[in-house]
């Protein structure tokens, strides 16, 4: 948002009540109240560490609602968004699509994550399922028979599950709320101008996209700057043998349970490297002295850092890429959500290895980490794709901001939009096509059957009448 206020645009950034910004004197923040804690998706991360992954599953939907009905309930907050040119909202920001219904605004949306998770379910994105793996599977794009079927059955009850769950919030809301009520949710949210996939095909299984689906690659990348004082000196201590990063992200500081803390701990304190670890709430209260424990670490820095010789992450979707673009080994520690299939592309890729959270020990974990850092192979991997994600005419930011303006410019992008978005979901599948063949097939053997069955009572009733002659 900051590059295109630079940009000369008037830009502000709506944000729920729960939410934690950082304030900027460029782009300024309307914040409008929802009626849940702060630690709201901590409490969703939680049971899936935990183990209880349909749990959440079945809450997260009902929760995000609150977050949706928020916006429209701030009577406030719709005026004074009243005349702005173009909404721009996170994928998962579902009012987003109703605000713009509500307002009469043009939509880009912002997908930051794989192009295989929500294209398909909305934005009738081709899905071939025959080698486009379900994120919630951990396949690849080489599946077997049984992964192949697997495949197919994910997609079938993913679909039904976004149908009786988000479907039936957003449309509930939209009757509610009188939001061009004659419209489902699946038509507006189908109506945005353009999605803008923060992903590039350097790390993701090659699948089609519509023309009005751009891949810029990732947006939390930009260049190094020096670190602080205090990590220089510490890493200065190293003895040459540099130092590795460990974050499991912003919202897993504080929730991962106590032994596995210790078990990562004991791991970390046999390494040669210095250690900066991301880490808030409980601390071990021996830690080895090659430790630094920090409750913020500046990623992007680290990451490009010479001396850094590999990065313990929760394998999140920005992790990933800002790895991959820094060509920084990866050992994967996947926790929740997507993290798990980020963590087989890891070792599918050839970036890292991936340990398991719920089974791993100190030794073995120790050893892993051992190999990504001595293995030759997975730093030249990293950094063959370092060079591949680099290699663009304009940074991920650029262009992303490129589209935003040409969206602007031309009043939407309704010419990158195909007839798909027009027609019913029979004629979309052929099905009338397949029933009119299926009919005509049917219809030709049937005069081929009654032609024959003429054929043969005419020739019974001639040999018939010559018997009788004779």
């Amino acid at each position: 948002m900051e590059e295109l206020a630079s940009r000369g645009h008037e830009v502000v950034v709506v944000v729920p009540s729960t939410q934690q910004i950082k304030p900027s004197d460029k782009v300024p923040h309307k914040i409008y109240h929802v009626p849940l804690a702060s630690d709201y998706f901590d409490i969703l991360i939680r049971l899936e560490i935990e183990g209880r992954k349909f749990e959440s599953m079945t809450k997260f939907p009902e929760t995000l609602a609150s977050l949706w009905e928020g916006a429209l309930n701030s009577t406030e907050l719709l005026n004074e968004l009243k005349g702005f040119d173009l909404i721009v909202y996170d994928s998962m920001a579902f009012h987003g699509p109703l605000v713009g219904d509500l307002l009469g605004i043009p939509r880009v949306e912002i997908l930051p994550s794989q192009p295989n998770l929500f294209l398909d379910m909305y934005h009738m994105a081709p899905m071939p399922i025959s080698y486009v793996p379900r994120v919630v599977l951990e396949f690849t794009d080489r599946m077997t028979f049984m992964e192949r079927a697997m495949n197919l059955g994910t997609y079938l009850f993913g679909k039904l599950f976004v149908r009786l769950t988000y479907d039936r919030i957003m449309n509930g809301l939209k009757v509610k709320y009188n939001i061009t009520p004659e419209r489902s949710f699946q038509e507006s949210i189908d109506d945005a101008e353009l999605v803008i996939i923060t992903a590039d095909f350097v790390l993701e299984y090659p699948q089609p996209l519509l023309p009005g689906q751009v891949m810029v690659g990732p947006l939390t990348v930009r260049d190094g700057k020096p670190i602080p004082p205090e990590l220089d000196e510490f890493f200065s201590d190293s003895g040459g043998h540099g130092f590795i990063i460990v974050s499991f992200g912003s919202n897993v500081a504080s929730l991962l349970p106590h032994n596995e803390v210790d078990i990562l701990a004991t791991a970390f304190g046999k390494l040669k490297q210095r250690v900066v670890w991301r880490l808030k709430g409980y601390i071990p209260s021996s830690l080895s002295p090659n430790i630094k424990v920090m409750d913020w670490l500046p990623q992007n820095d680290l990451l490009a850092h010479k001396d850094i010789k590999a990065f313990v992450s929760h394998v999140g979707h920005n992790s990933l890429y800002e790895a991959a673009y820094y060509g920084v080994p990866v050992v994967a520690f996947p926790l929740f959500a997507d993290q798990f299939y980020n963590a087989k592309k890891v070792v599918h890729f050839g970036l890292g290895l991936s340990v398991d959270h719920r089974s791993t020990n100190a030794h073995q974990l120790l050893e892993t980490i051992e190999l990504v850092i001595s293995e030759p192979r997975f730093k030249a991997k990293a950094m063959h794709f370092s060079g591949l994600l680099k290699d663009r005419q304009r940074t991920p930011l650029q262009e992303t901001c490129d589209w935003i303006e040409y969206v602007i410019r031309h009043g939407g992008a309704r010419h990158l939009r195909p007839q798909v978005f027009n027609i019913p979901w029979y004629q979309y599948y052929l099905l009338d096509v397949m029933a009119f063949l299926v009919a005509m097939a049917t219809l030709v053997v049937i005069v081929i059957m009654l032609t024959c069955r003429c054929l043969c009572r005419l020739c019974c009733k001639k040999s018939e009448s010559k018997t009788k002659k004779e």
